[in-house]
């Protein structure tokens, strides 16, 4: 099985809009994240949408497991 990675997913109507999280897809490689996230959230007319690998997000607070 090729190793593959999670996107998150976002997307928005119009430009007014703020970007959307719709959910992610697990891909092989950004091309196929793409394709993925075009025909899995392919419900509405998008203006924009975009991938972003889940392993580059930041975190600004985040709350910690407890034991």
């Amino acid at each position: 099985m090729m190793d593959s990675e999670v996107y998150l997913v976002f997307a928005r109507l119009q430009l007014v809009d703020p970007l959307a999280h719709l959910g992610t897809v697990r891909a092989p490689n950004v091309a196929l994240a793409r394709q993925y996230a075009r025909t899995t959230y392919d419900e509405d007319s998008w203006i924009e949408m975009m991938v972003v690998p889940r392993s580059a997000t930041i975190w600004v607070k985040k709350v910690e497991e407890r034991a």
